[in-house]
């Protein structure tokens, strides 16, 4: 049987959820079977090497020498396939990678895939941001051979021809640190946050306030609780704030791969504001308690507070959010955009979620998740349900050789029989 190579474009910057998902992938495809490597930006290189994958990473910010590079590495490799980690980040990776979808296509004559994490074409390619921005993304996804949905978050479901549906796995490992475990008297509650989380992509004074008071908010909940908690918090930037007596704050930029995975294990609850979260996948896969804050309705802040109807918390925690937009993904909304993804979804069943302005809603739930061990258990049912959802997938190797590519290619051997 011939080896099939396949190269992974993780042009990411701001994040590894994608490029996480696209080495999970990855790492499922049989050595004796598949050959494959990464390219990725600079920053993103030590990411993906801690995976235990070969990565070539693009140094230099001149798109035209980074271009000669990947001339190079496509000389060498050989590959039967591209796979963008994600066909968006690769088009804004353009100005400074050289690399474009339709680069792709027309210099190398290779099949070229793309992971679609959120069914951009259930949703029409209509996304809404935070503050009522709407916009229609370019139809990449149309330019290309093949699209790979990972479940979660997509539904564990067969596909159509030219889509392949495979599931995520839940990549451990050791760790040299010490590892939270559940507590009697200091449960662990593990936060996380990316670099985009800090990017306020339309320029809307909306989401800038958001973005402000989301950590006040958060911390006013946890503090609210009145209990003793160990919050340990992975992000780009730790609160600037005075933390509550009671939270025994912790705060790392980031972890490798293998610690991460082992802290976040190993807490009693995680809690995100990102319904896409890949942590909150691999939480849920790995039966940690979670518990997802969004919101589902507009709020006339300052009407209420001109009413004496705001809540004293709220005025407390974030006095300069005067309104609030429906969001799914903090803080870039997405509300609309992700409702065909989410629609009739058994990962949704997984976790519990409460709107983040309703304060007795979400220190109920937290006080579920880690008091209650009925709602525990109830989870844990519905966790088990979705794995054996999964598991009835093919495994990413078949899935691969046997997909349905939308367009004849022409020297791609990923479909080619056994020789």
């Amino acid at each position: 049987m011939s080896i099939r190579r396949v190269l992974f474009l993780g042009l990411g910057h701001l994040s590894n959820g994608d490029i996480s998902i696209a080495a999970d992938f990855a790492r499922q495809l049989p050595s004796d079977r598949f050959e494959v490597a990464f390219v990725t930006s600079a920053t993103a290189a030590a990411f993906v090497r801690a995976t235990g994958l070969v990565v070539h990473p693009l140094v230099s910010r001149d798109p035209e020498r980074n271009l000669d590079t990947f001339d190079r590495l496509v000389a060498d490799f050989r590959p039967d396939l591209f796979v963008a980690a994600d066909a968006y980040t690769l088009y804004y990776s353009t100005a400074w990678s050289g690399l474009s979808v339709p680069l792709l296509r027309e210099r190398y004559g290779i099949a070229l895939a793309s992971f679609d994490q959120y069914d951009y074409l259930a949703a029409d390619y209509a996304v809404d941001f935070y503050g009522g921005h709407r916009t229609r993304f370019p139809r990449l996804l149309d330019e290309c051979d093949l699209l790979i949905r990972n479940s979660p978050l997509n539904r564990p479901a067969p596909s159509d021809p030219g889509v392949i549906v495979t599931r995520m796995g839940c990549a451990g490992g050791s760790s040299s640190l010490p590892v939270s475990r559940p507590h009697r008297d200091r449960p662990t509650v593990f936060l996380t946050n990316s670099r985009w989380e800090s990017v306020n992509v339309v320029h809307s004074p909306a989401m800038g306030q958001l973005m402000a008071a989301m950590p006040r908010i958060l911390h006013s909940h946890l503090a609210a609780l009145q209990r003793p908690l160990r919050v340990v918090h992975i992000g780009p930037e730790r609160w600037d704030f005075p933390v509550a007596p009671q939270l025994d704050y912790r705060y790392a930029t980031g972890l490798p791969p293998d610690e991460f995975h082992a802290q976040l294990t190993g807490a009693d609850l995680y809690i995100t504001g990102n319904a896409v979260s890949v942590t909150l996948t691999q939480a849920v896969l790995a039966g940690v308690p979670c518990l997802l804050l969004d919101n589902h309705k507009m709020l006339d802040l300052s009407r209420l507070a001109r009413n004496g109807s705001i809540p004293a918390w709220l005025t407390e925690a974030a006095p300069q959010l005067t309104i609030a937009y429906p969001f799914r993904v903090f803080p870039w909304g997405w509300h609309d955009f992700l409702t065909p993804v989410l629609s009739d979804n058994p990962y949704l069943d997984c976790f519990l979620a409460a709107g983040v302005f309703e304060r007795r809603r979400v220190l109920a739930a937290m006080t579920q998740l880690l008091d209650d061990a009925t709602v525990r258990d109830q989870l844990a049912e519905r966790q088990a349900v979705l794995l054996k959802r999964l598991d009835e997938l093919p495994p990413a190797g078949d899935a691969l050789e046997s997909a349905e590519f939308a367009r004849p290619v022409r020297g791609s051997r990923i479909t080619e029989g056994a020789s």
